[in-house]
């Protein structure tokens, strides 16, 4: 009998002793970490959050058979170089927070990741370039709305890695990332369930990466990004019904009036904030000019042709009787101007193979077009 009894604790007791805790878990040695795997080896679904804190931690290798965490999963304050161990993870139904990890250099191994029902932050990682390593990521934010913010990451360049989402729900919030170039990473995203904010960030050129976005709600805010020049890569979501839009102090930014802009310039409810950039995106009634000529593309595509198209040495402008080219300004497709010409010939034999994007002003309004140089 007492052996029956000694052998039903044990086995009462492996069981409790593998099973998965109930509570939050703060793990803040590297030995909470590689003693987890021990103490619940069954355990691959946590009810609640998961915190990983503190210098002493080096790797996740313990946290190897994790598949879910319900209430959000934390990374802050590591030592760690890249999140191995976490392989397993398919969706978080949750938040994903990586936040001031020092040595942090790859998020290698959340390559399996697909969806995130929660947030996903990044911030003050100062030592990753990109964000490779979240190579299978489709959707953030489906569950709450909380969406993406990355933030403070000094040595951030671009997003590539995220060439896998496409669909995002909540804020899209990008700030203080002194060395971000453009969006180079966001080539696949084309719905954004929320607002746009995009700020303070010193090194920012263009919105290039973004060109297949053709859905955003809410409002767009672009502010304080000491040099950027072009923001026409979010010209693809014309129709969109902004409550607000708001571009201000973008010193270098001479061109705004993109489709959704204008198109909430015209909305008498919406809020519309355009001041402190360069010239031609420096007031509301500027860029309403701008939008007012762009209107009259349409009678000017069928009065005003380029060719030929391709071309490798000449480009040629031709226009109906009463329709004067006072200038054309050839750009490539990051919105950097390369020529301008008063002439209704462009030697383009300079330009390198690849699509450009062609200016031209006359007495009756503006027109763009796309050219091929081969």
């Amino acid at each position: 009998m007492k052996k029956i009894l000694l052998a039903s604790f044990l086995l009462i007791s492996f069981l409790c002793f593998g099973q998965c805790p109930t509570d939050n878990i703060y793990l803040l040695t590297q030995l909470e970490v590689d003693e987890f795997s021990i103490i619940y080896p069954n355990c691959t679904h946590l009810q609640g959050s998961l915190t990983v804190r503190e210098y002493d931690v080096t790797n996740l290798n313990g946290l190897s058979q994790i598949q879910d965490v319900e209430q959000g999963l934390t990374i802050r304050h590591t030592s760690i170089q890249d999140l191995s161990g976490l392989e397993n993870i398919q969706n978080l139904s949750s938040s994903l927070i990586i936040t001031d990890n020092s040595s942090l250099t790859s998020f290698n191994g959340l390559q399996n990741l697909e969806t995130i029902y929660g947030q996903f932050a990044i911030a003050w990682n100062n030592q990753i370039t990109d964000l490779n390593g979240f190579d299978s990521l489709t959707t953030v934010g489906e569950g709450t709305n909380y969406g993406l913010l990355i933030s403070a990451n000094d040595n951030l360049i671009s997003f590539a890695g995220l060439e896998s989402l496409t669909s995002l729900y909540g804020v899209f919030e990008i700030h203080h990332n002194d060395s971000l170039l453009d969006f180079t990473g966001f080539d696949n995203l084309n719905s954004i369930y929320g607002f746009i904010t995009v700020f303070d960030n010193d090194s920012l050129e263009t919105f290039h990466g973004l060109e297949n976005l053709s859905y955003c709600e809410d409002y767009l805010s672009i502010t304080d990004n000491a040099s950027l020049v072009s923001i026409a890569a979010l010209n693809g979501f014309g129709g969109t019904e902004f409550v607000g839009v708001y571009i201000e102090d973008n010193p270098q930014l001479p061109y705004c009036s993109i489709v959704s802009v204008c198109d909430a310039i015209d909305d008498p409810i919406a809020d519309v904030a355009i001041f402190n950039n360069a010239a031609g995106c420096n007031s509301v009634p500027e860029v309403e000019a701008q939008c007012d000529l762009t209107i009259a593309d349409v009678d000017l595509s069928k009065q005003l042709s380029v060719f030929p198209n391709p071309a490798s040495e000449m480009l040629f402008i031709s226009a109906s009787e009463g329709i004067t080219v006072k200038k054309a300004t050839i750009y490539s497709l990051l919105g950097a101007e390369l020529m301008v010409t008063s002439e209704d010939s462009v030697d383009v034999s300079n330009l390198s193979e690849g699509i450009y994007i062609i200016k031209i002003n006359t007495n009756q309004g503006t027109i763009t077009k796309k050219v091929l140089i081969e």
